[in-house]
């Protein structure tokens, strides 16, 4: 069985973990050690020698983890990123990480709550960095193996798109949570959607949505249209704005 290596147990690593342990070997490595590890803990030296690493770690550490393990790696290894946000991490990896290395992009959209039912249609975004076709191929098959939907686009078209698709509906989420929206038993069908949303953004750290605001340039623009179309609305119901 082919090993992989994590970087990061958090919420989404421990959950990264047992996807790839449906076909792969995984150790991880993470700070501060869980108290039910999802696959065997391991220093930071052995799992930079493994062939693959995925960097599941927030987005503000990454530059940190690049350079405490640049100077570990061999050449050749697959290092790859889930980041919720794509062109800046492909940036940072690019400049710290050594040209021997290999670099994929990823970001699977979806997380330990919406793959509760399983991971079958659910999307995940693949980009090859700098490496070889057949790992790249490798790699797309395992997770269409599995019922993902892969994504093959470039960062800054992931970037562009989850402006909307992502940073919109957590921004979204976030301003009802903070409103106090509840359970109503006359709510409608649509209601209990923007409920739903409530609750999956709610358990997301404010530093991924902070992360995903400031670092995708494309969520600047979609807040400013957002607040445009929203003050529009409101004059035209006569609120002053």
């Amino acid at each position: 069985m082919n090993k992989v290596g994590i970087i990061g147990l958090g919420r989404f690593g421990t959950f990264w973990a047992s996807v790839l342990a449906q076909e792969y070997q995984v150790f991880g490595y993470t700070r501060t050690k869980p108290e039910n590890p999802p696959c065997e803990l391991v220093d930071l030296d052995y799992l930079c020698t493994l062939p693959v690493i995925y960097l599941c770690v927030p987005m503000r550490t990454m530059p940190e983890i690049l350079d405490r393990i640049a100077p570990l790696l061999s050449p050749g290894t697959l290092v790859v990123d889930t980041c919720s946000v794509k062109m800046e991490p492909v940036r940072w990896m690019l400049e710290k990480l050594p040209k021997s290395v290999d670099i994929m992009a990823t970001h699977p959209m979806f997380g330990p709550e919406s793959a509760k039912e399983g991971l079958s249609g659910l999307p995940l975004m693949m980009y090859p960095v700098r490496m070889v076709p057949a790992l790249y191929d490798e790699w797309s098959h395992f997770f269409r193996n599995h019922g993902i939907m892969v994504v093959e686009i470039t960062p800054e078209e992931h970037d562009q798109q989850a402006a909307i698709s992502q940073a919109l509906t957590h921004m979204v989420g976030k301003t009802l949570n903070a409103m106090g929206i509840e359970e109503n038993p006359i709510g409608t069908l649509w209601y209990r959607k923007l409920l739903a949303i409530c609750k999956q953004v709610e358990k997301d750290s404010p530093e991924l949505f902070s992360d995903m605001q400031k670092l995708n340039p494309y969520a600047i623009k979609m807040r400013e249209q957002f607040k445009i179309a929203w003050d529009g609305e409101c004059r035209n119901l006569g609120d002053s704005v």
